[in-house]
């Protein structure tokens, strides 16, 4: 974590967590995320989206973990991803088992996690040249 950003009033840390990988190259990478933004490839944004490698981000319509459908998982086949990385929000939520099993019918392999958990895993990913899809809830604005 960088010294330079500002810190928190409450704990006294940087409260912006700078995760930028080396070596990106072109592809869009998370380049620091806190609760209230994200920082993708120097552009911030503040609502959920959905993060691909190769292509700008994108809006997504889920305001919340409980806005979330199986059919709302299922659509980011499109993206042919190896991983879909579900940043669930501020707290990591877990989806129904019953949907890990159809997401897994249709080759979708997903881990969920909080949304910082999910932005270094989403780099790392981008680091071992996967084709890892970051789809991200940031419930705290969309509210």
């Amino acid at each position: 974590m960088s010294t330079d950003n500002p810190t928190c009033r409450k704990c006294y840390y940087p409260c912006r967590m700078n995760i930028e990988p080396e070596n990106a190259g072109n592809r869009q990478t998370v380049s620091s995320y806190r609760d209230h933004e994200i920082v993708i490839s120097g552009t911030v944004y503040h609502g959920s989206l959905i993060v691909t490698p190769e292509n700008k981000p994108e809006p997504w319509h889920i305001g919340s973990f409980g806005d979330l459908t199986v059919s709302d998982l299922i659509a980011l086949k499109k993206y042919r991803p190896d991983i879909v990385l579900l940043g669930t929000g501020r707290q990591m939520h877990s989806i129904p088992a019953e949907w890990v099993f159809t997401l897994l019918e249709h080759g979708i392999i997903i881990e969920c996690m909080n949304n910082r958990a999910a932005c270094g895993t989403y780099n790392l990913m981008l680091a071992e040249e996967r084709n890892a899809v970051l789809a991200i809830m940031m419930e705290e604005i969309n509210r």
